[in-house]
């Protein structure tokens, strides 16, 4: 015997499954957000590797500044 819950949870399986049928770009915004955010970590990464001793340079200069 099916419960009430498992009826319900199957209902509105159901719907979503229906509701992204209706609308297949749904998932493409998604996709296009971590492309673009792989995108900016693979560049920050490169960055961060080419001026690697100036970063550090720097960042140490900005704790004897500031007294750390």
């Amino acid at each position: 015997m099916f419960s009430r819950f498992s009826v319900w949870l199957v209902v509105r399986l159901a719907e979503v499954v229906q509701r992204v049928r209706r609308t297949p770009d749904a998932g493409m915004e998604t996709a296009d957000k971590i492309l673009w955010a792989a995108v900016v970590t693979i560049v920050v990464g490169v960055v961060g590797a080419i001026f690697r001793d100036k970063l550090r340079d720097f960042a140490n200069g900005l704790t004897v500044t500031l007294g750390w």
